[in-house]
């Protein structure tokens, strides 16, 4: 940076001289991701950040909605009177390339034309991406039409997710929660759990296997857990990451992440 001073030894009104900003490449000049998370969440940025790292110019910018620590399909509906105020908080008035929500069961509680509406209300134009419709465009482009599907949800919430997959031709041949409450119970649950989950209840005739939710921590597990199984494994965080760099024009093929992440 060069440093011009105006009033280079001049005693002004404050004593600070002034010197020429020169401006460099912005913080996510490639692309600048938006992300929508919910407030209980300690893992859902974390893990899509994991999956975007080490990509030059690729940055994230992150706000919450509030929610409470039990999700169930009427906590998540009640996401629609927080996401539009949650769009006006990321970075007003400066680029972004997509802005996704940041909760699976929840863009299906609330619908994924109204998600869109709420953001594209405040950013126009704008692609949005949530992980459901991320996942079964992931399954798609991977070729899958039958899957097993591993989540941590109450039953109810649970079903929201089987449901969406097959209204739209996926059919779910084996279905696995934990049952948990929400993000302060899912949070903490382990790779090692998952892994070994994913491993009991993946029905073989299976064309891959979906991980629920975007507060399962699984960037670091996911590729162990697909060479296991010899199959494909698509979870809320990759698939959100995965969609969000495609929207904004990013196609790099990135290893460690899935198979997923070497698939244009």
């Amino acid at each position: 940076m060069t440093i011009d001073p105006i009033h280079a030894g001049a005693a002004t009104a404050t004593s600070w001289e002034i010197f020429k900003a020169e401006c460099g490449e912005e913080v996510g000049y490639r692309a600048s991701l938006g992300l929508i998370a919910l407030a209980t969440d300690r893992v859902g940025p974390v893990d899509f950040e994991d999956y975007v790292a080490g990509i030059p110019g690729v940055a994230t910018f992150t706000t919450r909605v509030p929610f409470p620590p039990v999700a169930t399909p009427q906590t998540l509906a009640e996401l629609d009177r927080h996401i539009e105020a949650a769009a006006r908080l990321l970075v007003p008035g400066s680029r972004l390339d997509v802005i996704g929500l940041s909760c699976t069961s929840g863009t299906v509680a609330v619908g994924l034309e109204r998600v869109r509406a709420a953001i594209q209300a405040v950013r126009p134009g704008i692609p949005v991406t949530t992980p459901i419709d991320a996942g079964l465009a992931a399954l798609r482009t991977l070729g899958c039409a039958r899957i097993s599907v591993l989540a941590p949800y109450l039953v109810a919430t649970a079903d929201l997710i089987a449901g969406y997959f097959e209204a739209n031709g996926i059919q779910v041949l084996r279905r696995a929660t934990c049952a948990l409450d929400g993000d302060p119970e899912m949070n903490r649950v382990s790779a090692a759990c998952l892994s070994e989950a994913g491993k009991r209840f993946f029905d073989p005739a299976a064309d891959a296997l979906f991980i629920s939710c975007t507060g399962l921590r699984t960037r670091h597990m996911v590729e162990a857990l697909e060479r296991g199984l010899g199959k494909p494994v698509v979870t809320s965080n990759q698939a959100l990451a995965w969609a969000s760099l495609r929207a904004a024009g990013v196609r790099d093929a990135l290893p460690d992440r899935g198979i997923l992440f070497r698939t244009s």
